[in-house]
């Protein structure tokens, strides 16, 4: 199975192709294009849109599973538990139970939801919900990329699958472990940060499962902004420098004046980022009554150095880049740089793309609900293809069944009439009784008669029948004088058309004249001589000879 995972971002737009061999996933091949900046949104859209055409020109891509996720940023996700952990109910309390957390109208948003856990009967999930327009966007977009889209996921669902088990299904606990909010023990959340190019995702664990996200507005895109204010530069040079002079100094000995103006750009964009972590840990703390015990970070802005560093002394927390996708990129071949790369920018688009092989145990994220839900294309080829034939097919299905019940009308007024025929003729051939002038009656006639006709036919066969005497006879006359050939008869005997001769004769060349003259009656002119079983008698020659004869049967 192969899943290509699309994230569509402000700077690039990525590509990823999974392929799942057994239980082993890995990644195929990864492409990114850097999108224009200083453009509108619809001629980026257009780059994204040739680029991902280019893709799909370069490939048998038509069995893949295409998945694009939603931004974090256009949802709403929030932390609920249900007193019952059926998906299909959950998904139908899903609006009811969100009224109050979505800034817009129940009825233009479409609802998903993601079970965290489930605890006996209960069940805590990451209910989501979107405006439609944001499906509608995707939808139109794949439709011109001319790829039938899998899935719609969103960015901070998708992007746990790097974290959990995404092949198993939720765990399961029991129900004993249901307490009041006083007598729950204090959680402990680990948080990752996919720092993007305009966002960073922000999503938080407890025991390797996701129980909050949320997009911080911050990114990269922040620090070339300070840059080019700062030194009065374009786009473009303030990317060179962030790429290639770019670092937060935790102390200024033996640095430059380039390198501390550099640093003091950075730390001061840093710091507001900083300052919305910040205040989503205590958001985190109050809610879920937790300890924040690591906060881990990837993406293209993990790669600053000593970002660690700064981020450990200001949040208090230990602070370190994670590495997310040495599972699945063993069979991609590379220099470490490249896998740095991979490692950085295409987490996202590595979690998108697990979308795609989930299983129902543990479904992927799908906002192609409802109006947007996947539609059976198959049939509507078939009848534009065959829809003349069909019909026609069914016109002649209707005539059919008319037919058929003519038919039964015909068929039971030639029973009644055919009836009435053999009960007259019962009576007036057969001269059967009235009780017997019937159906059975006139088939049990006919077979008692048609066995006389074949006792006939026997009869007729063997009334012609040549009788022993006769071919006795006929062995006389055939049989050489006595004067050529003095032969004994001791058995004569007719069985069917054999006729067997036993007896003695004076020499064995008088058996061979008797055997030659009997072959003119023989039916097939062979006469056999076998043992005769008799005792030896001096001077004489014991013969035993059968041949067919015509008994002159008639067939």
């Amino acid at each position: 199975m192969r899943s290509i995972g699309v994230d569509i971002g402000d700077y690039s737009v990525k590509i990823v192709e999974l392929v799942q061999n057994k239980k082993s996933v890995y990644i195929s091949q990864y492409q990114e294009k850097v999108l224009s900046q200083n453009v509108t949104k619809e001629d980026k859209e257009l780059e994204v849109i040739e680029f991902v055409r280019s893709f799909i020109a370069s490939g048998d891509y038509a069995q893949d599973r295409w998945v694009i996720a939603v931004p974090q940023s256009k949802v709403t996700t929030r932390f609920k538990s249900f007193p019952f952990n059926d998906r299909l109910k959950v998904q139908k309390s899903l609006p009811f139970e969100m009224e109050e957390d979505i800034p817009f109208d129940a009825d233009s948003c479409v609802f998903e939801s993601k079970v965290v856990q489930t605890i006996g009967p209960a069940a805590d999930v990451m209910a989501t919900a979107i405006p439609r327009n944001h499906v509608e966007d995707i939808v139109d977009l794949a439709s011109n990329f001319g790829v039938d889209i899998y899935a719609v996921s969103v960015e901070g669902l998708a992007f746990a699958n790097l974290i959990e088990n995404w092949d198993a299904p939720p765990p399961a606990l029991p129900a004993s472990l249901t307490l009041d909010e006083s007598q729950k023990p204090k959680k402990y959340i680990q948080v990752v940060l996919n720092i993007g190019h305009k966002s960073t995702l922000l999503t938080a664990y407890e025991n390797n499962r996701l129980v909050f996200t949320r997009s911080l507005f911050w990114g990269a895109n922040q620090l070339i902004q300070e840059i080019i204010k700062k030194n009065s530069i374009s786009y473009i040079e303030a990317v060179k420098i962030l790429q290639s002079q770019a670092t937060i100094l935790l102390t200024k000995d033996n640095a430059s004046f380039d390198q501390s103006q550099t640093s003091g750009i950075i730390t001061k964009s840093v710091r507001d980022l900083t300052r919305d972590i910040q205040m989503t840990l205590l958001e985190l703390q109050s809610e879920f009554n937790a300890d924040i015990t690591a906060l881990h970070f990837t993406g293209g802005m993990s790669l600053l150095p000593n970002l660690g560093a700064f981020l450990t002394q200001n949040l208090e927390v230990a602070c370190n880049p994670i590495q997310l996708l040495q599972n699945y990129s063993a069979q991609v071949m590379g220099s470490p740089e490249q896998m740095a790369v991979l490692e950085s920018r295409f987490t996202g688009a590595v979690a998108i793309a697990l979308e795609g092989l989930k299983k129902p145990r543990n479904p992927a994220i799908n906002l192609l609900k409802g109006d947007f839900a996947k539609q059976n294309k198959g049939l509507q080829n078939i009848w534009e293809a065959w829809g003349s034939i069909i019909q026609i097919g069914a016109a002649a299905l209707v005539v059919l069944f008319v037919w058929s019940a003519l038919r039964s009308s015909f068929s039971t007024t030639l029973y009644e009439k055919g009836s009435e025929a053999v009960a007259e003729q019962a009576k007036s051939v057969a001269r059967l009784p009235k009780r017997q002038a019937n159906e059975k009656g006139v088939r049990k006639y006919i077979k008692d008669n048609k066995k006389k006709i074949t006792e006939l036919k026997k009869v007729s066969e063997v009334a012609q029948m040549n009788s022993a005497l006769d071919i006795l006879k006929k062995v006389s006359e055939a049989a050489p004088a006595k004067n050529q050939v003095k032969v004994d008869i001791v058995r004569f005997t007719v069985r069917d058309d054999v006729v067997q001769i036993v007896g003695y004769a004076n020499s064995a060349q008088d058996v061979l004249v008797l055997s030659q003259g009997l072959k003119s009656i023989s039916t097939d002119g062979n006469v056999t001589n076998q043992p005769a079983g008799l005792s030896v008698m001096p001077n004489r020659t014991s013969f035993n000879l059968s041949f067919k004869a015509d008994r002159g049967i008639v067939k």
